[in-house]
């Protein structure tokens, strides 16, 4: 038995114990309280049934377009950003080639493993589901 037959030490280091767990799962709350109300909802991998298009999107606001009008060998990597509060997903190109592609801004919506791409000027939509 830890520290036999003295109580005031025994409860220091119950003390102790308790601080320092209660310490950690503080930490590891905060950390998943704002990884999920400040992290990307859109980072990962996306692909279109229609037209077999794959969108990876990082975290770092670069993002990978593959197959869209394309072979399937043929990759354009493009930047984007994400407003999470007015849900609007803006593509930017940076090649000419690219231009139209998927340049432009979207509103979004993610329900479940489904996100929907909705063009603010003409109202097309693209349908995507993650990988």
């Amino acid at each position: 038995m830890i520290l036999k037959n003295n109580e005031e030490k025994r409860s220091t280091l119950w003390r102790t114990v308790l601080t320092v767990s209660s310490v950690i799962i503080v930490i590891i709350v905060i950390f998943f309280v704002v990884k999920l109300f400040t992290g990307n909802p859109l980072e990962g991998t996306w692909i279109s049934e229609d037209s077999g298009a794959e969108l990876e999107i990082m975290d770092d606001g670069n993002m990978t377009l593959t197959g869209l009008e394309y072979s399937a060998e043929d990759v354009q990597n493009l930047t984007y950003t994400v407003d999470t509060k007015t849900k609007i997903f803006t593509v930017h190109t940076d090649s000419a080639s690219a231009e139209g592609v998927l340049s432009g801004s979207y509103d979004y919506n993610i329900e479940g493993n489904t996100l929907t791409l909705t063009e603010r000027e003409y109202g097309d939509q693209m349908v995507f589901e993650r990988k």
